[in-house]
């Protein structure tokens, strides 16, 4: 039987909480709070809902259209942090 989503987050977090100082975990979660009360979360997304069309450049600098890419499949959009 596979492990369920469910499953691998419970590890994922236990392994974190193992390897990650206790003032980074800390500084983490005060963080999140933070946007929690700002509302910043009232304004995001949903599950489900539609991005707002955009263009950016890929990799190789070329133009790519959110609404060019939704023409022919679903899209998954992921953000990074970037390190600055």
């Amino acid at each position: 039987m596979s492990e369920s989503l469910a499953d691998r987050l419970t590890a994922y977090k236990e392994g974190f909480k193992k390897n990650v100082p206790v003032n980074i975990q800390e500084s983490m979660e005060e963080s999140a709070r933070r946007l929690r009360e700002s509302g910043i979360l009232d304004a995001a997304r949903k599950v489900g809902e539609y991005a707002p069309d955009f263009t950016l450049k890929n990799v190789f600098g070329t133009p790519v259209s959110l609404a060019e890419l939704r023409k022919d499949s679903r899209v998954v959009l992921c953000f990074y942090r970037g390190g600055w």
